[in-house]
């Protein structure tokens, strides 16, 4: 169960560390979706869910950066903070929901992050 809005950290309340772990998961998060969206695709789409692919991969990059930099800042414990921590932060739909969605529902949703 997701705590109450009240129970959530607003972003202006977090510290440098906490918004680069929110910064971190997020990145993760979103290289998962695109990579469940690129299964989703494979075997009618092959060419989107390549892009796909591609697009969780670019993710990953970033997340790598982004680690680095927490590395080099903060050390190597990154805090577990995620979305939905965070008041008024962007939710993501969980990819469950997008089952059986078509390609361009897939898009629309991709275009969306």
């Amino acid at each position: 169960m997701l705590p109450s809005l009240s129970n959530r950290k607003r972003f202006s309340d977090l510290t440098e560390q906490q918004v680069l772990a929110l910064a971190i998961s997020s990145e993760e998060d979103d290289a998962a979706i695109y990579r469940t969206y690129a299964q989703e695709l494979r075997g009618d789409y092959p060419a989107s869910a390549i892009v796909f692919d591609g697009m969780a991969a670019e993710e990953d990059r970033h997340r790598q950066r982004l680690i680095d930099l927490h590395r080099v800042r903060f050390g190597e414990v990154i805090p577990l903070i995620r979305r939905e921590h965070v008041a008024g932060y962007y939710a993501r739909k969980p990819v469950w929901l997008t089952k059986n969605l078509g390609l361009d529902r897939i898009r629309s949703e991709a275009a969306g992050m």
